[in-house]
């Protein structure tokens, strides 16, 4: 089994977020406060948590995409919860 990189993990949540948003991938840098996108919300964020989930498959608590503020720290703790569990990409 190949372990998920934190690099592979930022592109992917920059990817879900691109998506969620309508915007280009290349808006969303991985320093970028989430909060500062246009037309994030908080239920565009629980969006993107799902995505993850099932990306990923793995639960993550709602609270962690509210306790973080960029691409780069959301993608630090989805890392150290697919760590936890051994998780690895389903798509």
């Amino acid at each position: 089994m190949s372990q998920t990189s934190t690099t592979d993990i930022e592109q992917t949540v920059r990817r879900f977020v691109a998506e969620q948003l309508r915007i280009g991938v290349e808006e969303v840098d991985v320093d970028t406060d989430l909060r500062s996108l246009q037309r994030f919300d908080s239920i565009h964020a629980l969006q993107i948590v799902l995505e993850i989930e099932q990306h990923y498959d793995i639960e993550v608590e709602d609270r962690i995409v509210f306790e973080t503020n960029t691409v780069r720290e959301f993608a630090a703790a989805i890392a150290k919860v697919i760590a936890e569990v051994g998780a690895e990409p389903l798509s």
